[in-house]
């Protein structure tokens, strides 16, 4: 039975902290995994000129761009999300901050494909993204984590829009080496910002209560959460969407439009990096006001606009009109990134709060060994098998396959919005 008089009263309390010292942690947190996703969307707008360098496949390019991540996130994503429930999480993100920009700027150095997949993968963000949503967690209700979360999710696009434009212009005046130097050395210098200017909240501090729970009931739990498990499998989905793109929209720009590297810096920084910003901003404040009087609305919105999201993006890559692909790739990431900061908040609202990072990171692991590990080698692959019959044109049709998932995985958010009202209830009893 849960005190609901108490749930109030804590929450109410919380709330009544100063919001400017909430709000700051958030935004340095959002500065954070927005660097995180400079470092890795930069090799992305570098494809090109590595892969000449090197004379790699696409296949090859496929397997760099996303595979080193899935490979972090395997060996280390769980471990260390389980350490971030019972230690230190600001220590934990600053240091692992600090060690993928410093891997980041290595990649830069790399003299061979052996050294640069080294470095790659040690640019995985396993370790922060799971303790810094924990602790967005402890510092917002339950009502207003889909609008904290959804602040703290436009890190994803705001990293693509600079890393677009970062390497776009980098790479075309000073190389691609350089590139990799200017996106990983600031990032050393405001792991130390993190360390030294915030402290690590209470924890459960939303909540009546907060217990420790060991790892095989925490599994269990969270497994017996249905609308967490069907969410885990549609953010896979939508996720490969995020993730393919994000990796073979740089080169669809320069093999099917002609685009020089700061052009593409330009475009896919401006109409997929910053829309992508707007439909995340959006989502998480929209999710936030409707879903007050209905739960549900935490996955039907996410629905709604990740099933639009699939014919839109079709369009996109069929269209021969240029100004018209430019609008459905801005259109295709606005509706993209509008479900991220609700799907966030689920993670965190299904679990209990000693379960918190532990869920993000089953969330991120699973997204993440799918979307990012499956989807750039799966349209590279895909471009190595049709470029005899398509030449330029291969990666526009390999890319199709990213307007099928997202609509496949707004499907199952519709699912999980069926039974996410008793799993809110498990989680704060």
């Amino acid at each position: 039975m849960v005190d609901v008089t108490s749930q109030v009263s804590v929450q109410t309390t919380a709330a009544a902290k100063p919001s400017a010292r909430r709000y700051y942690v958030l935004g340095l947190l959002t500065v954070i995994y927005a660097l995180n996703f400079l470092d890795r969307t930069i090799f992305n707008v570098l494809i090109e000129p590595i892969k000449k360098e090197f004379a790699l496949s696409d296949t090859m390019m496929g397997l760099l761009a996303g595979f080193g991540f899935a490979l972090f996130y395997s060996l280390l994503g769980i471990p260390i999300a389980r350490a971030a429930d019972r230690l230190n999480r600001r220590n934990i993100v600053a240091m692992a901050f600090a060690f993928w920009s410093a891997m980041t700027a290595l990649c830069g150095a790399a003299s061979s494909v052996t050294s640069l997949a080294l470095a790659r993968i040690g640019v995985g963000k396993s370790a922060g993204s799971p303790a810094s949503q924990s602790i967005v967690a402890d510092l917002f209700a339950k009502n207003e984590r889909p609008r904290a979360l959804g602040i703290y999710a436009i890190g994803t696009y705001l990293g693509v829009f600079l890393g677009y434009f970062a390497g776009g212009y980098v790479n075309q005046h000073y190389g691609w080496r350089m590139a990799f130097y200017v996106a990983g050395l600031p990032g050393i210098l405001l792991a130390a910002i993190l360390w030294l200017t915030i402290s690590e909240p209470k924890r459960g501090a939303m909540q009546e209560s907060f217990v420790p729970e060991p790892l095989g009931p925490t599994l269990r739990f969270l497994a017996s959460q249905r609308s967490f498990i069907i969410v885990l499998i549609g953010f896979c989905l939508t996720t490969y969407t995020n993730y393919a793109t994000a990796a073979w929209i740089p080169p669809f720009l320069a093999r099917v439009h002609h685009l020089s590297s700061a052009e593409i810096g330009t475009y896919a920084g401006t109409f997929k990096g910053l829309a992508g910003m707007a439909g995340t901003l959006l989502g998480g404040f929209v999710v936030a006001q409707v879903s007050r009087g209905d739960d549900r609305w935490k996955l039907w919105a996410p629905a709604i606009t990740s099933g639009l999201a699939g014919p839109v993006f079709a369009l996109c890559m069929l269209t021969q009109d240029f100004a018209m692909m430019v609008a459905m790739l801005a259109l295709t990431s606005f509706l993209v990134g509008f479900h991220l900061g609700p799907i966030f908040a689920i993670a965190q609202t299904v679990a209990k709060p000693s379960m918190r990072a532990l869920a993000s990171a089953l969330i991120a692991l699973t997204a993440t060994c799918f979307g990012q590990g499956v989807g750039p080698l799966a349209v590279g692959m895909v471009n190595d098998a049709l470029k005899g019959s398509y030449g330029a044109d291969a990666v526009r049709y390999s890319l199709l396959s990213a307007a099928v998932t997202t609509t496949l995985g707004a499907l199952l958010f519709v699912w999980a919005a069926c039974t996410i009202r008793d799993d809110i209830g498990r989680a704060a009893a």
